[in-house]
């Protein structure tokens, strides 16, 4: 299957860009697997890419007293490591493949290449990556005000 084919049917993609766009962003992606158990990112690590997670599930892990603590699980559709692409800041998260796993991933410097190239494309996707990472803080922020209640 085409990268573009697996972006267009996922959720996150409907409505947001063109056929034609799609297969322009599949030229900068890679598909790859993981197995169950990688370990796909550890926290702290230089980050210099996002994924996609097309199939499987995915365990989200943060340090803290001592150990690892599951902060969720995710799942097919999930975008992971969008921070560390837009501010190629050190992994705030371990991401763990908790079954096997079909994932499309983006480096910086085919993000890069892509903004020379196609900046229109590259917008699109940084806009739609700045609503997910708006959405998930107000989630975030809304989780804490509970907990500080």
């Amino acid at each position: 299957m085409r990268i573009a084919d697996i972006l267009d049917n996922l959720d996150l993609f409907q409505g947001q860009f063109t056929y034609q766009e799609l297969e322009t962003l599949g030229r900068y992606m890679t598909f790859r697997t993981a197995v169950k158990r990688e370990v796909i990112f550890h926290e702290g690590d230089p980050g210099n890419y996002m994924l996609i997670l097309v199939e499987g599930r995915m365990e989200v892990s943060k340090s803290g007293d001592g150990g690892l603590h599951l902060l969720s699980y995710e799942g097919a559709g999930r975008v992971l490591g969008e921070m560390a692409l837009l501010d190629r800041e050190p992994r705030s998260a371990t991401c763990v493949a908790a079954v096997d796993c079909d994932l499309l991933t983006l480096n910086d410097d085919s993000m890069t290449q892509m903004a020379e190239e196609y900046p229109g494309i590259a917008y699109k996707l940084i806009f739609l990556l700045a609503k997910l990472l708006s959405r998930r803080l107000r989630r975030t922020s809304g989780l804490l005000a509970d907990f500080l209640n």
